[in-house]
């Protein structure tokens, strides 16, 4: 084994300061090196994003648009199945739950959370907000299935350990709901697993809430929960309308809502978020945010004190 990763550090692509994207990521990839994860080193197998390499689109599809721009789905499979005289099975592709990408087009670099990905088949999927006038949107923009792009990952520092069981809390704002999806499912897919899962998503309205299916059925296992905080919900109704938004009970937006489903027509806040501690319920609580920079700041300090969580244990995606 020894040997094994000794080959894997001569060939692993060496960090620059031009790796990094400059967008102030809470993960740079800076202080956080792509490595093999314990998985690969396990398998065997040489984890193909380690270093720059190609993925071809297999897939587009447009959601329409959210409050500041185009949605994309966008789904990639690796595209060189021979390097260096291996064989497609000696490699595999690992993007544990948690981190993310890093897309290089030019000179232009960004990163991408994946909401999934397959191991063996060396594919994932991003959801993609195109933001108007930026630069490498208007090339995401113009891609199209058989496009080949370079990727560069995993990064990031959130590993899940299943013993002991976790109360784990994760808050995710608009879009940023799809790297949460794969720390869920972790959970959930793990029968040995007795952590218990706090799902709050923050979003303008119901119809910015996206991955609503995912989440109806996580809510089938016993250790999910669930809230949507719809501060800006408004159906036509005059007294919503008169009001600017939906009262908690309107009944269109109860109507609205599947089995399962709860959500607030407020923001989360402080004593909200505290209505979702349980005292009664033992194991050490795990706060994660996905968001932008000024979402995560509000939401760490918030958390610190309604959850009375560790800040050694709170982490940003």
């Amino acid at each position: 084994m020894l040997s094994y990763l000794e080959d894997l550090e001569e060939n692993e692509e060496p960090l620059r300061d031009s790796d990094c994207c400059g967008n102030g990521c809470t993960n740079c990839i800076l202080d956080n090196k792509p490595r093999p994860s314990k998985r690969v080193l396990l398998a065997g197998k040489r984890n193909v994003i380690l270093s720059y390499t190609k993925f071809r689109l297999l897939g587009r599809e447009e959601l329409g648009s959210g409050p500041n721009g185009q949605l994309l789905l966008l789904h990639f499979a690796h595209a060189a199945e021979e390097e260096d005289g291996e064989r497609p099975g000696d490699t595999v592709l690992d993007i544990p739950p948690g981190h993310h990408v890093m897309l290089r087009v030019g000179c232009l670099l960004r990163p991408y959370s994946p909401y999934w990905s397959d191991f063996v088949a060396k594919e994932f999927r991003i959801l993609v907000k195109l933001q108007p006038e930026g630069p490498m949107s208007r090339h995401l923009q113009a891609v199209q299935p058989d496009d080949l792009l370079e990727f560069r990952g995993p990064i990031g520092q959130y590993v899940h350990d299943p013993q002991p069981a976790k109360c784990i809390y994760i808050i995710a704002q608009g879009v940023a709901i799809a790297p949460t999806l794969p720390l869920v499912r972790q959970v959930l897919d793990n029968e040995e697993d007795m952590s218990r899962l706090w799902h709050l998503v923050c979003a303008r309205d119901l119809q910015h809430v996206y991955f609503r299916e995912e989440m109806l059925e996580f809510a089938q296992f016993w250790n999910y929960r669930s809230c949507l905080y719809l501060p800006h919900q408004q159906c036509d109704s005059s007294a919503c309308q008169e009001a600017g938004h939906c009262a908690q009970q309107c009944p269109q937006l109860r109507d609205n809502l599947r089995y399962k489903e709860t959500a607030k027509v407020s923001r989360l806040d402080a004593a909200e978020l505290a209505t979702h501690l349980n005292p009664a319920i033992p194991g050490q609580r795990v706060l994660i945010v996905a968001g932008d920079s000024s979402f995560q700041k509000i939401i760490a300090q918030i958390g610190t004190q309604s959850l009375d969580v560790d800040p050694a244990n709170i982490y940003m995606l």
